[in-house]
């Protein structure tokens, strides 16, 4: 089931990219987060202030793709003005619970992006999580890394995912998705 929906996802998400602009649809999978992290504190997306979210997942261990991602994250908001870049979030969400907890997961994301958000659950909501997103995690032989999907989700002002932003992407896809959703311009 949740392979079919995977696959589904990366068709639609492929279709989508195939025309010349930034194009939003409804997704069927991401969304809200309703969950208390590891640190006791109740977490709701739906609770925070600015109208688009970016959720990534990955782990403050990751060698390549999370810390490539995250500068690719940063040098597309740098084009931005002080008011667009208040009307996002970008929502790191750790696939290694045993090893992040919240706070190494949010000191690690705001080393790139200062405003963002790193949270960790327990194993058991992780994987809830990662169910609700379509999100692939494997652990690697060496158990100790990730192989992980690299998708940046983008949440609108309802929490309704958006679009799925591929790494292989270029940050001017991820400067207008934050542009257009914060501006309801769609």
């Amino acid at each position: 089931m949740i392979q079919k929906l995977f696959l589904n996802v990366i068709v639609l998400s492929f279709l989508l990219g195939c025309g010349s602009g930034v194009e939003f649809v409804e997704l069927p999978i991401g969304g809200n987060i309703e969950a208390v992290d590891k640190a006791g504190n109740s977490i709701s997306l739906k609770s925070m202030q600015e109208p688009v979210l970016l959720v990534f997942f990955g782990y403050t261990y990751c060698p390549d793709f999370c810390p490539n991602t995250l500068a690719k994250i940063k040098s597309a908001i740098e084009p931005l003005s002080d008011e667009e870049k208040s009307k996002f979030k970008v929502i790191f969400i750790s696939v290694d619970p045993v090893r992040d907890s919240p706070e190494t997961t949010t000191k690690y994301v705001r080393f790139y992006l200062p405003q963002s958000i790193g949270l960790s659950f327990s194993e058991g909501t992780t994987n809830q999580i990662l169910k609700q997103y379509a999100a692939y995690v494997q652990k690697a032989e060496d158990g100790q890394s990730f192989d992980h999907s690299t998708y940046i989700y983008v949440l609108d002002k309802n929490r309704k995912t958006r679009k799925l932003i591929k790494s292989t992407d270029s940050k001017e896809v991820i400067t207008k998705s934050i542009q257009l959703l914060s501006g309801n311009s769609i």
